[in-house]
């Protein structure tokens, strides 16, 4: 007993290490970093550029690439990122990445600078790589600069004061590049510099000139402003000059005094300013009568009518005749027009100095309004919220239409009744208003609170169990079914759950997509693999491979909720490990590269197999032990 339990946990251990040691070796990732240098001959100097070449890496692998320019002495191979001062750059399987650009000296000989890069990739595999460029001959120069004349000083305005200030830029010529700085505190700059392959005939490729300016101050010239207006009544109480008020720019004066006759404003510009031709001072004169003044008399109102349906009822109220004026009427009221007339008496005129004022009045012939009865107040639909919230109107009929003002969203809103032309209501008004106040209470708005969806493998077959709940107290959601919605930023695919029942819920289970089976429930097929002819299982991107990585998932009746969700994990399997029922061939749990990329370690069925090896060779090594035991 005891040497057939020591025979079955040798082979165990042996078999479960000799399969890890079969799965784990993969193929490393590798980078090859080149310098390819160009003579600039504008600038003399050459443009050297690196690039990356990635091999050996699996085509849905995504890479992370920083690098950095050293010395020209050799630092090592980088075994990390760290001290990558430039990038990152991503790139995705095998690829040539263009890192950047430098420029060396056109006299560098030999080797220029180490430059280094570190790329990471998905699976946790690094590459340093480094390289440079070789065999520079210091051969790049530029051609010789072109000799242009030293640039004339240019002129300036110096106006009275700084405002108007300037540096008179040079008309362009070949070979030159102006730069003129404003005028601050009374300087300024002016430098012409010679433009690439330009040379001044001096030698130089610069030439500045400072320049001072004076502050001597502007006389402003203003217009000259209007003449003040003036008031000249009867008698000389009245008469005025009324004179602006004083400005920054003008200030006023009166000389001699209307009551006497004459009288003269005078303007004078301020200091610094003049008016046209350099005046300082404007003169206007004033002439003043001196007649007596008549007894104003207030403007009469205009009389009030008396206009009914009945023309002979019609009349004109007119005022009692006073001291200073008396009324009279000119027509008739049944004639439908007449003119009121106000005259004063005496020395009394009015403000314009006319002693009339006619009024004409116009009376209507309208037969008398039929009467209605008073309408009944609409109805309202008072609902949370205010976008549903309105006054239900009557329909408009041959005698009464009906129109709404103001907007029940704002909390008011108010009807109104018209009587049609002819009709009154029995309160004797053409209109009648019904005011309305609404609750702006917020609605609640629908929730999925507490829905869920999970992942989970039954019997070699990936299913969703779903359970959702959707709370909607107000009846605010305009969706009814439920979907899954699967992302992963890029694909999306939205699975329908099902409608949701009288109580607002719905729950039960779907296949994964891409997942399907027979009519036993045997799995036929799992997203993210194919059969090929010979009866082999591969992993593919196709169908719905790319639901293996999701970034987002949510269930979506309206509104939404966001939930985490994944493939169910590889220990529970949910793959074909192994042959389908009613499937031919043999499956395996990969392709050529085991379910991986060739850098990876694509040992998820060896190991589950070497793991249970293991196991069974633990066991039975503890089984010999406890026997052993028992013998002693």
């Amino acid at each position: 007993m005891r040497r057939l339990l020591a025979a079955i946990a040798a082979f165990a251990l042996g078999a479960g290490l000799a399969v890890v040691g079969a799965a784990a070796p993969a193929s490393a990732h590798t980078g090859d970093l080149l310098a390819k240098a160009v003579c600039n001959t504008a600038t003399g100097q050459y443009d050297v550029t690196y690039t990356l070449k990635l091999t050996n890496v699996g085509s849905t692998l995504t890479g992370t690439t920083k690098w950095r320019v050293g010395t020209p002495s050799f630092q090592g191979t980088p075994k990390n990122a760290n001290g990558m001062d430039r990038g990152p750059i991503t790139s995705q399987g095998n690829t040539t990445l263009t890192l950047g650009t430098e420029s060396l000296p056109g006299t560098t000989k030999g080797g220029g600078p180490w430059v280094y890069a570190y790329t990471s990739w998905t699976d946790g595999y690094g590459q340093g790589s480094d390289g440079r460029i070789e065999g520079l001959k210091g051969d790049c120069t530029a051609p010789e600069p072109k000799q242009i004349p030293v640039p004339v000083q240019p002129s300036i305005v110096d106006a009275c004061g700084t405002s108007g200030d300037y540096v008179v830029e040079p008309r362009a010529t070949e070979g030159v590049t102006w730069s003129i700085s404003p005028v601050v505190a009374g300087k300024a700059k002016a430098t012409a510099t010679a433009k690439p392959g330009y040379v001044f005939s001096d030698g130089k490729i610069v030439k500045s000139w400072d320049f001072e300016f004076t502050n001597v101050p502007c006389i402003v010239e203003i217009p000259v402003p209007p003449k003040p207006a003036a008031t000249e009544a009867c008698g000389v109480d009245g008469d005025a000059v009324l004179l602006p008020e004083d400005s920054d720019t003008v200030s006023w004066k009166l000389e001699g005094d209307p009551k006497a006759g004459t009288a003269t404003a005078v303007a004078t510009a301020a200091k610094g300013y003049a008016f046209p031709g350099g005046a300082t001072e404007h003169r206007y004169d004033y002439t003043f009568t001196n007649e007596p003044c008549p007894v104003i008399v207030p403007e009469p109102v205009k009389p009030e009518i008396v206009d009914l349906c009945d023309v002979d009822r019609d009349e004109v109220l007119l005022p009692e005749e006073t001291e200073q004026l008396v009324w009279h009427l000119e027509g008739e009221p049944s004639s439908g027009s007449v003119t009121a007339v106000a005259v004063t008496k005496g020395t009394h005129v009015f403000e314009d100095g006319t002693t009339e004022r006619r009024f004409p009045l116009t009376f209507t012939n309208d037969p008398c309004p039929i009467e209605l009865p008073l309408p009944v107040k609409p109805a309202a639909v008072d609902l949370c919220g205010v976008d549903d919230d309105r006054i239900v109107l009557p329909a408009d009929t041959d005698t009464v239409s009906w129109a709404i003002e103001g907007d029940a969203a704002t909390g008011s809103a108010v009807a109104v009744a018209t009587a049609a032309e002819g009709h009154v209501f029995e309160s004797g008004e053409s209109t009648e208003r019904f005011v309305f106040e609404f609750d702006q209470t917020e609605c609640v708005p629908p929730t999925l609170a507490g829905s869920t969806a999970a992942a989970l493998c039954v019997a070699n077959v990936p299913w969703i169990d779903f359970d959702v709940v959707l709370t909607d107290p107000d009846q605010q959601s305009t969706g009814h079914t439920a979907y899954l919605v699967l992302s992963d930023g890029t694909n999306t695919e939205k699975v329908e759950l099902g409608p949701l029942g009288e109580d607002g819920s719905v729950d039960g289970r779907v296949l994964w997509p891409g997942a399907a089976i027979d009519e036993a429930g045997n799995p036929t097929a799992w997203p993210g693999w194919k059969q090929l002819p010979n009866g082999r299982w591969v992993v593919t991107e196709e169908n719905f491979g790319w639901t293996h990585s999701l970034t987002s998932a949510y269930i979506e009746v309206n509104p939404e909720l966001s939930i985490d969700l994944e493939y169910p994990p590889a220990v529970v399997g949910c793959g074909p490990a192994s042959k389908p029922a009613g499937t031919p061939g043999t499956p395996v749990a990969a392709g050529d590269g085991q379910g991986l990329a060739s850098t990876g370690f694509a040992g998820g069925p060896a190991i589950a197999i070497a793991g249970g090896l293991v196991l069974a060779g633990a066991l039975a090594l503890a089984v010999q032990l406890i026997l052993r035991r028992k013998r002693a």
